[in-house]
């Protein structure tokens, strides 16, 4: 027992933690800003894919180092896989309208984010978060803009 804490230890204190501190952080920025804008999936859930995708991504990576024939992109992929299925849970079609899709494309896009904070990654994971929630605010304005356009003629 006493061998099994010695070596999660320094995998606890100098990776698992600051993953998922990251994870964390990188989950509200994503769900603060879509639950500013009332939309599904906000704090919370951003928060839980993230920690969750990384655990798992991370889970890959430890076991890969321990052990050399585990291939941890597996791993990836079932994670992949999973969060498909919940994305596609957020898309509903009723009458001729279909909703959703921007809602599971953020939970596919914060599962990737995960996966790289999981795979000992940390600046690119940050960078692609601010750009998610800048870049989607910038059409989310334009779209505005677009539509608007459109009800005037």
């Amino acid at each position: 027992m006493q061998a099994l804490i010695n070596n999660e230890l320094p995998f606890l204190l100098q990776r698992l933690i600051p993953q998922l501190l990251t994870a964390t952080l990188c989950g509200f920025i994503v769900g603060y800003g879509r639950e500013i804008r009332h939309r599904p999936a906000g704090i919370r859930t951003n928060i839980l894919i993230a920690i969750g995708c990384t655990l798992y991504a991370s889970l890959g990576f430890y076991l890969a180092e321990q052990h050399p024939n585990v291939d941890p992109t597996r791993i990836i992929g079932q994670i992949a896989t999973g969060i498909g299925f919940l994305g596609a849970g957020a898309i509903v079609k009723s009458d001729q309208k279909v909703t959703g899709v921007t809602t599971a494309a953020f939970i596919w896009a914060m599962s990737a984010i995960s996966i790289l904070i999981g795979s000992n990654m940390y600046l690119i994971p940050i960078i692609a978060t601010l750009l998610l929630v800048t870049i989607t605010r910038l059409f989310e304005e334009m779209e505005k803009r677009i539509h608007k356009g459109h009800s005037n003629e």
